[in-house]
């Protein structure tokens, strides 16, 4: 009787001892897993840094200091004008339109050049040959055929630009209907003699800037510690299409073109230390 006492104490012993070893394993496996909550809020908590990463703009410390734009700009009167003229014709045979456009053309060259324009200066633009159709309700019908022969050149008597569109386009010797005047633009034949004032100017209108908000900021402004430029560029101006066509049919005995005034800017960039 007491072995049997003995042996189910030993027992019962033993079997509680496996109970409590297989609970400090489930502890552990829980303790070593996040739970369905945790594993929630983390998924949360990095959408949330996804969303505020995009925005966040990092500072690059090569640009802590005080950065300005500096400007200038002169008004000019134009040097030359640059002419794009053209000559069209439309006729049922294709051969009687180019004919008509090359006599033209001949007659076109020979008046420009007699105005003193340099022939490397005059270069054809475009040249095209296009079918011309009717349409109607039955379809289409051929009515001809359109030959254009376009070119540009550079004129450097702008004050006489009104007496060359008298003589191409109504003088005796003129183009006549078939004239078509594209377009008229006046500009500068080299900016660059205007390039060291027109800097000089930027750069202290960029000085000006950086000092004012220094003083506005309450800091001392250092030295320089970047600069870019921007070249003035040739800077054209077109007459309006209205002018073109008023110039296109004029009958007064001598067309006015204003050439006016042009504008070259320049600009820079300019980044100043702060002294601390």
């Amino acid at each position: 009787m007491i072995k049997i006492f003995k042996f189910l104490s030993i027992s019962i012993f033993i079997f509680a001892v496996a109970l409590s070893c297989n609970d400090n394993d489930q502890s552990n496996i829980e303790l070593n897993q996040p739970s369905q909550k945790n594993i929630s809020n983390l998924n949360e908590s990095n959408e949330n840094i996804s969303k505020i990463q995009p925005n966040t703009q990092i500072v690059n410390s090569g640009q802590v200091g005080i950065w300005v734009n500096g400007q200038s700009k002169i008004m000019i009167a134009p040097d030359i004008v640059e002419m794009s003229v053209g000559i069209e014709s439309t006729n049922k045979i294709v051969s009687e339109s180019v004919k008509t456009v090359s006599i033209d053309h001949e007659k076109l060259i020979s008046i420009l050049i007699n105005k003193g324009i340099q022939e490397n200066e005059i270069k054809t633009t475009r040249y095209t040959i296009n079918p011309q159709y009717k349409y109607t309700k039955d379809g289409s019908e051929l009515t001809g055929y359109e030959v254009a022969h376009y070119l540009s050149f550079i004129y450097r008597d702008i004050d006489k630009i009104g007496d060359l569109i008298d003589i191409i386009s109504y003088g005796p010797k003129s183009i006549g209907d078939n004239l078509r005047i594209n377009s008229i633009n006046f500009s500068i034949e080299n900016p660059k003699v205007f390039e060291s004032k027109l800097r000089e100017n930027a750069i202290t209108d960029a000085k000006d800037k950086a000092n004012e908000i220094a003083k506005i900021a309450n800091v001392i402004l250092g030295s320089p510690v970047y600069i870019s430029e921007n070249s003035p560029t040739n800077f054209t101006k077109q007459i309006s299409e209205s002018d073109i066509g008023i110039a296109r049919m004029s009958v007064a005995p001598t067309t006015e073109i204003s050439s006016g005034q042009l504008t070259l800017f320049f600009s820079v960039n300019m980044g100043f230390s702060i002294v601390k």
